[in-house]
C-alpha cells in the first residue's frame, strides 16, 4: 500500500463514529448487492452530529443501506466498544482518532480490512499496516480568538501567552472536564512539550505548573452559560475549538475568527472507520466501507460539512476557508504511544487536582 504504521507521527485533535452505507470501491452511487443487504449497521460514533450523520444517513439509503447511528463522545464509545468485547453490538465504528483505535487494537476486537479507497489518500496521512481501521477525514484543535474584538496583532501567540500575559487572564476559556476529545486535546498539548521520563506521569514539574497557571487564570464557563455565546458576544473572547466548527460559528454568528498556530504546533487527528470482529460474516460491513470512504462521498461530505478528508482528490471539494485553516496551521509532532501510556492517568491526575 503506502506508508508503514508509524509509532511517531503528527497526532493532529481528538474524535469518535460517523457512518453511512457501504458498496465497492468504485464511487457512491453503486446499490450495496451481495451480503445480508437487509440487515441495519449499528455505527458507534463520536462524529454524526451537526447534521453529518443524517447526510451519511440519507447517502447511505440511496445506496441501498439501512444504517443507524448511535452517538457518544470518543471516551464514551471506547468504554463500551471495550466492555462489549465479547458481545459486540455495533458493526462498526467511526471518528475515533489514531489512539482510540490504538486501544481497540489492544483489546483485538477489531476486523483487518483493506479498502481499495486507501491508493487514494494522501501522503501526510499515516494508514495503519495491519489495516484494522482506515482514515476518513482530518481534525485539528487549536486555540481561537473573537477578531471582531481584538486584531492579531494584540491576540495571544501561543499558549503560554494566556497566563504569562495578565490582559489575557480571565479572558479566555477553559475546559470544565476532560470528558471530550477536544478538551482532552487542549491539555495534553500544552504539556506534551515538558516530556520528562524521569518526571511525573513523564511530564517535567515545570509542565505540571505551566498547566495549573492556564487553568487558574482562565475563565470556567459556569451552568446556564455558554462558551460560544460568550465568545462571539466578546464577554471571553478567546477560547479554542476544532477544525469544522470555525466556519460554523462564523456562518452562524456573522462573526470574523482568529485561528492562532501556538510554537508547538496544534494537534492533529485522523478520525477513522473501522469493522468490529464480532465473529460472524461482515461483508456487508466491507461493503459499506467501500462505499462510505469513496471519493465521491468525501467529496460532497467535505464540500457540505466543513470537512478536510484523507482521501487526496476529495480534499478538492473542501471549503476555502477550511483550506485556509489547513495552510496557517502546522501539526504538532507527538508520540501517539508514549501518549497512550499516559493520557488516561494524566486526565485523572488534572481533573483531581488542577481542574
Amino acid at each position: 500500500m503506502k506508508k508503514d504504521m508509524k509509532r511517531w507521527l503528527t497526532l493532529g485533535a481528538l474524535s469518535a463514529v460517523v457512518l453511512a452505507g457501504c458498496s465497492n470501491s468504485s464511487g457512491g452511487n453503486e446499490s450495496a448487492d451481495g451480503g445480508d443487504k437487509d440487515r441495519k449497521l449499528i455505527i458507534y460514533s463520536n462524529a454524526a452530529s451537526d447534521g453529518r450523520g443524517d447526510f451519511f444517513v440519507e447517502k447511505a439509503a440511496e445506496a441501498g443501506f439501512d444504517i443507524e447511528f448511535v452517538e457518544m463522545g470518543g471516551s464514551e464509545a471506547l468504554s463500551r466498544l471495550l466492555a462489549e468485547k465479547d458481545a459486540p453490538i455495533a458493526d462498526l465504528v467511526f471518528g475515533l482518532n489514531e489512539a482510540g483505535f490504538d486501544q481497540l487494537r489492544d483489546a483485538e476486537i477489531l476486523e483487518a480490512y483493506t479498502p481499495g479507497w486507501l491508493d487514494g489518500i494522501a501522503e501526510d496521512v499515516v494508514i495503519a499496516e495491519d489495516h484494522l481501521h482506515s482514515p476518513i477525514t482530518l481534525t485539528r484543535v487549536f486555540p481561537i480568538y473573537n477578531a471582531d474584538e481584538m486584531d492579531e496583532a494584540d491576540a495571544p501567540q501561543t499558549w503560554s501567552d494566556f497566563y504569562e500575559n495578565e490582559e489575557f487572564h480571565g479572558q479566555y476559556r477553559i475546559q470544565n472536564s476532560l470528558s471530550g476529545a477536544t478538551d482532552s486535546a487542549v491539555f495534553f498539548t500544552q504539556i506534551i512539550p515538558y516530556r520528562d521520563d524521569n518526571g511525573n506521569m513523564g511530564i517535567s514539574q515545570e509542565g505540571w505548573d505551566k498547566l495549573q497557571d492556564y487553568f487558574d487564570n482562565g475563565y470556567s464557563t459556569p451552568e446556564g452559560e455558554d462558551w460560544v455565546d460568550n465568545f462571539t458576544s466578546g464577554k471571553i473572547p478567546i477560547g479554542y475549538t476544532w477544525m469544522s466548527n470555525v466556519p460554523v460559528i462564523e456562518e452562524e454568528y456573522g462573526i470574523n475568527i482568529g485561528v492562532i498556530n501556538p510554537d508547538d504546533g496544534v494537534v492533529q487527528t485522523v478520525e477513522q472507520i473501522g469493522i468490529l470482529a464480532d465473529g460472524d460474516d461482515n461483508t456487508l460491513e466491507q461493503k459499506f466501507v467501500e462505499w462510505f470512504g469513496s471519493e465521491e462521498i468525501m467529496a460532497e461530505f467535505a464540500e457540505l460539512h466543513n470537512q478536510m478528508p484523507a482521501n487526496e482528490k476529495a480534499r478538492e471539494s473542501a471549503t476555502e476557508r477550511m483550506k485556509e485553516i489547513m495552510d496557517n496551521t502546522t501539526p504538532q509532532e507527538i508520540d501517539v504511544q508514549w501518549l497512550n501510556e499516559h493520557l488516561d492517568e494524566w486526565i485523572e491526575y488534572v481533573e483531581l487536582n488542577l481542574l
